[in-house]
C-alpha cells in the first residue's frame, strides 16, 4: 500500500482561503480572512450550511485547563514588534 503524503498547514490554509474568498461561498476579502479567528470562520461556515451546533467549539472548562497548564503570558498584540500577516 502506498504511503499517504501528510497534509501540511499550508494546504489547509489554501483550502480555507479559497472557501472564504470565493464570491459564491463566503465572499470575504483577503483582509477579512486573515483577521478572522478559527472560531469565527467555523461559526460562519456552520451558519451558512445550516449546521449550527448551538454550543462553542471549546468549553470554558477546556480554556481554563489550557490556561492553567500554560500559565499567564503577555499578549503578543502588545509587543512593539507585532505585525499583522499580510501588512
Amino acid at each position: 500500500m502506498k504511503a499517504r503524503k501528510p497534509l501540511l498547514i499550508k494546504d489547509h490554509l489554501k483550502s480555507l482561503y479559497r472557501i472564504a474568498t470565493n464570491p459564491k461561498m463566503l465572499g470575504w476579502s483577503p483582509e477579512m480572512f486573515w483577521k478572522a479567528t478559527a472560531a469565527e470562520f467555523e461559526m460562519t461556515v456552520e451558519g451558512l450550511s445550516g449546521n449550527v451546533r448551538g454550543r462553542p467549539f471549546i468549553s470554558r472548562e477546556e480554556v481554563r485547563r489550557i490556561a492553567a497548564e500554560h500559565g499567564v503570558r503577555p499578549s503578543l498584540k502588545g509587543s512593539p514588534n507585532a505585525r499583522t500577516i499580510g501588512s
